[in-house]
């Protein structure tokens, strides 16, 4: 009998693991591998509960049924990424005034936790019980009897997950929909949520805003004036953003902007890059729509987001996981495609980049914004090191003024770095993960902190030059 329980076990493993189709374009990608000699690929992690680590995922719209958590569940630990960003779901929940269905919710919670990633919720939405709008760019709602069944809501929430959620955010893209929301309004809003949430739980983290794009200074400093009046600035420990532009790394300035904006109301307040991500194809509708994405550009941006928002040093999360289907539309965020049915399909390259930097810069790894890089090539080049305690053990390089292009070419470029004295080095592609051999290419060490390397291959994607026995990689190809 023990033979009939243990063979469809293993079956059921099997037809798990076989469900996902292959990857064209990530066949492809590894075709067109660095022309250096390869000598393994990277080791990845997998998520370990810890919860140290740079990186989230995001898991949101599941409150609206725009994907099905349980059929991608299997595929989330092997990211290695230690955070997922959820959504509360006010209207899924209660359906009855004043009667609160969790189940839904608790399945997707624990679900995270049993895969090794903490999740971080996103209370934000309405309930029609209360004639509140329950989807994106929904209006903040003033009036006191919502507010009171809001709160009470909150505090059920946070009941509930007390010891599981480590972060609440209040609300997302206040900012967004044409204006109808009054800043003022939103810091209302955060005021009787942050101080429901601690009435609750004195230690959670709570965030605000989750702004819909950095450049918007104006509602933030309205916002935060409404909340300052109010003191409720002792509620909030982070602030979130989202940054979708079709160049990455073009939004940098607008986020230092925004540091030092939050840094004027209090200096313990801290950045969370809360959603961004790109799609794998044209889209017509949400964030980035109208341009002709593809699946090569959409891994090269979402490694240009992670390594921007840790060069200055913010924790940062990948819009999206999957697929979501909205129902008038199929969104292509997804690092794991979906069909219609909300099935996987396929592990898009995004997934496999992604997983690479989350082993890469691990928690014990730090921005070295010293790092600079010089080369006459007719590109921009920009550059971060990689910090683990006070030795500086690598950098990254890539072309950064233009929208990552569906081109599969890198340029052979020589260059001088500035401030680093590292040897025995390695080159790593992370979006395939190959590790190369790259002893040809250094030219000289030169007296101080300078080297000089020849006919690197650089492309609109980062690439990481580290020291061998900083990585750890599986030998042979």
């Amino acid at each position: 009998m023990k033979h009939y329980v243990i063979i469809p076990a293993l079956f059921l493993c099997l037809t798990l693991n076989a469900q996902l189709r292959e990857s064209v374009t990530w066949t492809k990608l590894n075709s067109h591998a660095a022309n250096l000699p390869v000598i393994g690929k990277l080791k990845t992690i997998s998520s370990d509960g810890s919860g140290k680590s740079w990186w989230s995922i995001g898991c949101e719209t599941l409150d609206r049924d725009y994907s099905d958590f349980s059929k991608y569940k299997p595929y989330l630990k092997d990211l290695g990424v230690g955070y997922a960003r959820i959504q509360s779901g006010w209207a899924k929940t209660e359906h009855v005034k004043g009667q609160y269905d969790f189940l839904w919710l608790d399945s997707i919670v624990d679900g995270l936790l049993s895969e090794g990633l903490k999740p971080w919720m996103c209370l934000c939405y309405g309930n029609p019980l209360y004639a509140s709008d329950i989807d994106l760019n929904a209006k903040i709602f003033t009036d006191k009897a919502t507010m009171n069944a809001w709160t009470k809501y909150v505090r059920a929430v946070v009941r509930r997950y007390k010891g599981k959620v480590t972060m609440y955010e209040v609300w997302n893209e206040p900012d967004g929909g044409k204006g109808i929301n009054a800043p003022e309004n939103y810091g209302d809003l955060f005021v009787e949520t942050g101080k429901a949430i601690r009435q609750e739980d004195g230690n959670v983290l709570i965030a605000g805003f989750g702004l819909c794009t950095p450049a918007r200074m104006a509602f933030l400093r309205k916002a935060m004036d409404r909340i300052q009046e109010r003191n409720g600035l002792q509620y909030m420990d982070k602030v979130t953003y989202h940054a979708y532009w079709a160049n990455p790394d073009d939004v940098s300035p607008y986020i230092i902007e925004m540091r030092n904006v939050i840094k004027s109301y209090s200096s313990r307040i801290e950045l969370l890059q809360g959603e961004s991500g790109c799609p794998s194809h044209l889209e017509y509708g949400h964030a980035l729509k109208n341009r002709e994405w593809t699946e090569y550009q959409q891994v090269k941006w979402d490694l240009r987001r992670m390594v921007n928002d840790f060069k200055l040093g913010i924790p940062s999360s990948i819009f999206t996981f999957a697929d979501l289907n909205y129902g008038w539309m199929q969104q292509s965020f997804g690092m794991i495609r979906m069909n219609l049915k909300n099935e996987p399909i396929y592990k898009r390259p995004s997934y496999h980049g992604v997983q690479h930097m989350a082993s890469v810069l691990s928690s014990d790894i730090t921005p070295n914004c010293e790092i600079k890089a010089e080369s006459q090539c007719g590109k921009t080049i920009s550059s971060i090191g990689l910090q683990k305690g006070k030795k500086t053990i690598g950098y990254m390089l890539w072309f950064s003024d233009e929208i990552p292009q569906a081109s599969l070419e890198r340029q052979n470029v020589s260059v001088i770095i500035h401030g680093i004295n590292i040897h025995d080095i390695v080159y790593v592609d992370l979006v395939t993960g190959n590790v190369h051999d790259m002893s040809s290419l250094v030219v000289g060490q030169y007296p101080g902190e300078k080297m000089k390397l020849t006919n690197v291959p650089l492309w609109d994607a980062p690439v990481l030059i580290i020291e061998k026995k900083e990585i750890k990689y599986t030998s042979g190809i």
